[in-house]
């Protein structure tokens, strides 16, 4: 009997030690929560303000306009906490009025592009899109990393954008002004969209990424291989495979029609 009152004893000291620790366990975790929601909320609030610090850089005490580069870091600061966009957004309103200069836009489009998720990414090919033709710069044209390397990160939305707005930024330029004054950068837009044509799985997108490559690359009978850091790029090979691709997609048949006017001009 002893014995049996023993073990029961030791069987309800062992439940209990049990019951105790999950219930420590439980306020150990419910604290530890509550600590990252805290951490949370600071970090938001400490961000909030930063980004209200950024933004009254666009503007002077008297009211008027700050300069450019003051508008510039302000913006660069807004990416950097995260707030991509309103950073696009402003960009958007700024770069037809010519307060934003096209390497600052791309490069805030291009953060945006590798940061942001797919709703961000959407807005940042269509500024991009939207102001194709002001990504011409006096070095050639201004570009985000990530399109002229095709990086495999992209969403669907913007493989299905970028190569409309590679397009358009071609036909921007006279075709022998990129042949004589900007070869290097007419090679890098080949390549972003040879890249994006080998690489793509979709076969809508691959055929209107080759429609648009073809109208392009006819114009540069003279070019048989890029070296790209990613791959070597045999336009010798691609040519045929892309002559006679048409493409399907709305947006994509006009730009075609343009790169076909582009390369008829004179």
């Amino acid at each position: 009997m002893g014995s049996f009152v023993s073990a029961l004893v030791s069987i309800i000291g062992v439940l209990l030690k049990h019951t105790v620790d999950r219930q420590v366990e439980s306020r150990l975790e419910a604290e530890s929560q509550r600590t990252k929601v805290l951490q949370w909320e600071a970090e938001q609030r400490l961000k909030l303000e930063a980004a209200i610090r950024a933004l009254q850089l666009f503007s002077t005490s008297s009211g008027s306009p700050s300069p450019a580069i003051q508008r510039n870091g302000a913006l660069f600061t807004l990416a950097s906490l995260g707030q991509h966009e309103l950073t696009l957004t402003l960009a958007a309103d700024m770069l037809p009025k010519g307060e934003l200069d096209a390497e600052t836009a791309s490069s805030l489009a291009g953060q945006a592009l590798e940061r942001g998720e797919e709703t961000i990414q959407a807005q940042a090919i269509m500024l991009l899109n939207d102001n194709a033709s002001r990504l011409i710069t006096e070095r050639g044209c201004a570009l985000p990393e990530c399109l002229k390397n095709w990086d495999g990160r992209l969403s669907q939305y913007v493989r299905e954008w970028a190569p409309a707005v590679l397009g358009k930024v071609m036909a921007s330029r006279p075709r022998l002004e990129w042949a004589v004054a900007y070869p290097y950068i007419a090679n890098d837009i080949i390549a972003a969209l040879a890249i994006a044509w080998v690489k793509e799985s979709d076969q809508r997108l691959k055929n209107d990424t080759g429609a648009i490559l073809h109208s392009i690359i006819k114009v540069f009978p003279h070019i048989s291989k890029i070296y790209h850091p990613l791959m070597l790029i045999d336009l010798s090979q691609i040519r045929p495979e892309v002559a006679t691709i048409t493409p399907h997609t709305s947006f994509v048949v006009d730009v075609v029609d343009l790169l076909d006017e582009w390369a008829n001009s004179s």
